[in-house]
């Protein structure tokens, strides 16, 4: 069975779509406490964001330098990461 359609899911991808909604970023554009220090000195390589909502901390990375892929599941919280790598 494809997870996608679980009503579990889609109840977790419905909540997800709510907070990030509106133009606001629900936890702020730049990237957590404990991301910055942890990349601060890495060498730029490549990284997998999972669960990265509106992509502050994926967008850290690729200004770093990384290749970033971010994961998430709601469609909304990813679009908000595009527009915000788009600004990079």
């Amino acid at each position: 069975m494809d997870s996608s359609s679980t009503p579990l899911t889609s109840s977790a991808r419905a909540l997800w779509d709510s907070r990030y909604s509106g133009d606001a970023f629900a936890y702020g554009r730049e990237p957590n406490d404990f991301l910055r220090e942890q990349v601060a000195g890495l060498k730029p390589g490549r990284a997998i964001c999972l669960a990265e909502g509106e992509g502050r901390n994926a967008v850290h990375l690729a200004r770093l330098g990384h290749k970033v892929i971010a994961q998430d599941l709601s469609a909304t919280g990813l679009a908000k990461a595009l527009a915000l790598a788009s600004e990079l």
